[in-house]
């Protein structure tokens, strides 16, 4: 792979409840697509959006229309020298009313891009699965060799669990590498759990809750995708996690570092517990998702320690430190207006 190779990147068509978590215009997949044109390769895109077609033509890669269950993708580019496949694309939807969307993208549409990668012959296809599926107990930390705890937080986890399960039973004639990223936080990033800092650092009393953070920056997120093509070996895993830290930590570092002067009000774990139920009674009578329910609120309290070590030996990946990671991404969010702070 030290040579201009041509690869592709897949994106999956999902329904409109549904979010794109990673796609070749979305959080990691946007720098991780210019990372691979930047190191000379040649990339087919494949999307079902139009929004994105000069960005795509003024990086010189070509677009390949449809998703992950399109049946033309193999006549499409059959003919193309088609080495290795990044499966990036996968739906994360909380509280949702109809999870079955979730469970067909992140399953069904994994095995469909294997199979591809079998008919079109490729040498290595690299994973975008989740540190979630490591399913580790409360409290431990969760690596490459945890056990599963036996259950699962939410609909999300057991939709990539499962996924994962097919794609290493999966009859494959290529390498197949894993890569399972924490919460993927840093500039660009805005939507689902960012939110959160976002809104905290907007409050004088931001209403929070005491627990365990697992964090992989973007930049880390995307030299760990790259890197798993490089050096990455077949059939394993690797966890992406830059820094393990907990709630008050992460607070204390924020205001010795910025003028944010914030006091969070820290509610019992327990409160969000007795909330829950009510949010899947709206569940069920509305049309829309509430933003707390059973699954969200186990997710919330349980929090994640993962150990990132092995990505950072093997894949010769450096993480970033929480400091470091704290002044970009605030200074990206004051840049972008999205906090009124004094940069850092």
């Amino acid at each position: 792979f030290k040579q201009k190779t041509a690869y592709e990147i897949s994106l999956g068509l999902v329904g409109s409840e549904m979010c794109i978590r990673d796609s070749a215009t979305g959080v990691v997949g946007k720098p991780l697509l210019q990372k691979i044109i930047d190191k000379g390769h040649n990339v087919f895109a494949l999307s079902r959006s139009k929004k994105n077609d000069r960005w795509f033509s003024d990086l010189g890669v070509t677009k390949i229309e449809g998703d992950l269950f399109t049946e033309s993708i193999y006549d499409d580019i059959s003919d193309c020298d088609i080495e290795a496949i990044f499966h990036i694309a996968g739906v994360n939807k909380m509280c949702s009313k109809n999870p079955q969307g979730m469970f067909k993208a992140n399953i069904e549409g994994t095995k469909e891009m294997l199979q591809l990668g079998n008919r079109l012959k490729i040498k290595k296809f690299i994973y975008t699965s989740s540190a979630v599926t490591l399913g580790e107990e409360l409290g431990t930390i969760g690596n490459e060799l945890s056990s599963h705890r036996g259950y699962f937080l939410s609909k999300y986890e057991e939709s990539k669990y499962l996924a994962e399960q097919e794609a290493f039973d999966y009859d494959k004639d290529f390498e197949f590498v894993s890569v399972n990223p924490s919460s993927v936080q840093g500039p660009g990033r805005v939507s689902g759990t960012a939110k959160l800092l976002i809104s905290t650092l907007n409050k004088k009393y931001p209403p929070l809750i005491k627990n365990n953070i697992s964090i992989v920056d973007i930049d880390n997120c995307t030299d760990g995708h790259y890197q798993a093509l490089v050096n990455g070996e077949a059939n394993q895993r690797y966890v992406l996690n830059s820094f393990q830290t907990t709630s008050e930590e992460l607070l204390s570092k924020l205001k010795s570092l910025s003028e944010w002067s914030g006091r969070p009000m820290y509610l019992p774990k327990s409160v969000l517990k007795i909330i829950a139920p009510l949010g899947d009674l709206y569940k069920l009578v509305s049309s829309s998702s509430p933003l707390i329910c059973s699954e969200s609120a186990r997710v919330l309290t349980h929090g994640h320690i993962y150990d990132g070590s092995k990505a950072g030996d093997k894949l010769n990946l450096s993480y970033i430190n929480l400091e470091m990671f704290m002044k970009k991404t605030i200074n990206w969010l004051i840049d972008e207006s999205y906090v009124k702070l004094k940069k850092i």
